[in-house]
């Protein structure tokens, strides 16, 4: 089975009182996905302006600690 009838299957599934939900969370998904494509571009540049570079670790450890303060 497709992914494409896959969707189609579990969207006849949901009840059309539903569907505005879903509608609503599909836009958010969209607009999240947009702004996290906006910013992996905008990464790009700054990568390709500098020559710095740094590894997995000092990238995301950061972040990391962050998450699990």
């Amino acid at each position: 089975m497709s992914e494409r009838q896959q969707a189609e299957l579990l969207l006849k599934s949901i009840p059309e009182r539903n569907l505005h939900i879903v509608i609503a969370l599909m836009r958010e998904l969209t607009d999240y996905n947009d702004y996290v494509e906006c910013a992996l571009d905008e990464a790009d540049a700054l990568a390709e302006q500098s020559s710095q570079r740094m590894t997995h670790e000092e990238v995301f450890s950061g972040l990391r600690r962050a998450l699990h303060a």
